[in-house]
C-alpha cells in the first residue's frame, strides 16, 4: 500500500537514477517497517521548472511524498524521514531548502491490493496467507 510519489523538475532524474530510486524507497519502508517489498510503490513525476513555486515565488523544488498505513511510531516515521531525506538529496543533488518530504497516514482499511482490504500494519503475513497469497510474501 505505501505509494510514494516523487516529483522533480524535468530532467532531473535518469532512468537509472529513478531506479535507483525507488529501489531504495523499497528498501528503506520495508527495513523500518516490517511491511513486504511486494506492497511497496514509487511513481514518479515530472514537471517543467515553471511548475513549482516556494512562498508564492518560482522555485526548484524536489517533493518525495509517501502514503503509508497507520500504527508507525513517530521513532520509526522519524528514521524513515532521515533515510529518505538522505538518499533523495543524494540522488538528486537537491539544496536542503529545496528538498520537501512528507509522510502521510492511512489505515488499512482505505486501501485495498490484491484485490482486499489491507490488514493494519504489523498483519501482512497473515493476511497474506488468509488469501491464498503466501508466496507474494516477502517481508
Amino acid at each position: 500500500m505505501p505509494i510514494y510519489t516523487c516529483t522533480t523538475p524535468e530532467g532531473t532524474l535518469s532512468a537509472t537514477q529513478r531506479a535507483f530510486v525507488a529501489a531504495e524507497i523499497t528498501r528503506i519502508h520495508a527495513a523500518h517497517t516490517g511491511a513486504p517489498p511486494s506492497f511497496v510503490r514509487a511513481v514518479f513525476q515530472t514537471l517543467t521548472p515553471d511548475s513549482f513555486f516556494t512562498a508564492g515565488k518560482s522555485a526548484k523544488n524536489f517533493l518525495l511524498v509517501g502514503i503509508i498505513r497507520t500504527g508507525r511510531s513517530t521513532e520509526v516515521k522519524a528514521r524513515m524521514l532521515n533515510d529518505l531525506w538522505s538518499m533523495y538529496k543524494k540522488a538528486t543533488g537537491a539544496q536542503d531548502d529545496q528538498i520537501n518530504i512528507t509522510l502521510m497516514d492511512v489505515p488499512g482499511s482505505n486501501a485495498m491490493e490484491f484485490g482486499g482490504v489491507l490488514p493494519e500494519a504489523g498483519n501482512e503475513k497473515e493476511w497474506f496467507a488468509s488469501r491464498g497469497l503466501s508466496d507474494r510474501w516477502s517481508g
